[in-house]
Formats: C-alpha cells, sequence, structure tokens
C-alpha cells in the first residue's frame, strides 16, 4: 500500500510539471512577437551575400 501511494504521488506531480511546462510553453507563443524571426534572419541573410559577393 505504501508503494501505490508514492506511485500515485508522483504521477501527479508528473501530469502537474507537464501542465506548468505547457503553460509557460503557450505564455512564451504569446510573448514573441510575431515579426521577430523575420528580423533576426534578414541581417544574416545580408551579411552572407555580401561575403560571398566578395
Amino acid at each position: 500500500m505504501h508503494f501505490d501511494l508514492h506511485q500515485i504521488r508522483s504521477q501527479e506531480l508528473i501530469r502537474e510539471a507537464d501542465e506548468y511546462r505547457l503553460v509557460r510553453q503557450a505564455r512564451r507563443v504569446k510573448l514573441a512577437p510575431p515579426t521577430r524571426a523575420t528580423r533576426t534572419l534578414q541581417p544574416a541573410s545580408w551579411r552572407l551575400l555580401s561575403w560571398l559577393r566578395g
């Protein structure tokens, strides 16, 4: 019985940790501006083009 209680509690803790991770991921998606990726990629592509031209 003691082992069963530990097993149930560990499953609850894992479930809570998963929920916490999902909430944090959702907040990160909401906080990130949609154009952030394009802003960081564009200067890199300009640098790459100028490097290729010599």
